[in-house]
């Protein structure tokens, strides 16, 4: 993972007063699950390690196939993948309870250089929201009176594209499905990571370098 070093005591000090029931959560292109060699085993051990407990949502740079292998369990009201006791991929569409706040969570968005990547090595075409979890995850959100305290995900609503950006950019699909999200989420304060700038829009907060405490 190329931006791991986030996580080392120097850069997130803040660890040393964290235990397992505290929660740090990273917005997608974790990386971790990339190719099962020697780096992969060295990085799983070093947050293996780790006080906290690790939750991160997939980005577009991820090894879909091999996440797609991965059992299913349920982990405080939405599905999950358990990597380890203490790292947990939380899936698309899913509403959590963490520590009594509820969190809309939804990974994915559209590789811009998949074109220069090889399908099954370094780009997978499930980075892209599916039909399936789309129709789940409104569901979720119909049962929950489309109200959470949160929403995670890796790109943004197609509509803060331009804001962001001054130009209209080809919103993905994962990116027009969180537009109808937004729309129904009112009141969420919202965190996404695809974009890699640090900057506010009313509720909506992008975050690449900064970590956040979010209550």
């Amino acid at each position: 993972p190329i931006d791991i070093h986030k996580l080392n005591t120097k850069k997130f000090p803040e660890q040393t007063n964290l235990t397992r029931a505290d929660f740090v959560i990273v917005l997608g292109d974790f990386g971790l699950l990339w190719k099962e060699d020697k780096e992969y085993r060295y990085w799983k051990e070093w947050l293996e390690q780790k006080p906290f407990t690790l939750l991160w949502l997939d980005g577009n740079h991820e090894n879909f196939d091999w996440i797609d292998r991965l059992p299913v369990s349920e982990w405080n009201g939405g599905k999950v993948h358990f990597i380890s006791e203490n790292i947990i991929h939380l899936m698309r569409g899913q509403i959590f309870d963490l520590d009594g706040r509820s969190f809309f969570v939804c990974g994915g968005a559209t590789s811009t250089d998949k074109e220069y990547r090889r399908i099954g090595v370094s780009w997978w075409p499930q980075e892209d929201i599916s039909w399936a979890e789309c129709s789940e995850a409104m569901d979720n959100l119909e049962k929950a009176d489309n109200t959470v305290d949160f929403v995670l995900s890796h790109t943004c609503p197609a509509s803060l594209l331009t804001p962001m950006f001054q130009f209209s950019p080809a919103p993905d699909p994962t990116a027009r499905f969180l537009e109808e999200v937004a729309r129904r989420v009112k009141s969420a304060e919202w965190y996404f990571g695809h974009h890699h700038i640090d900057k506010d829009f009313g509720r909506f907060h992008a975050v690449y370098r900064r970590i956040t405490r979010l209550f």
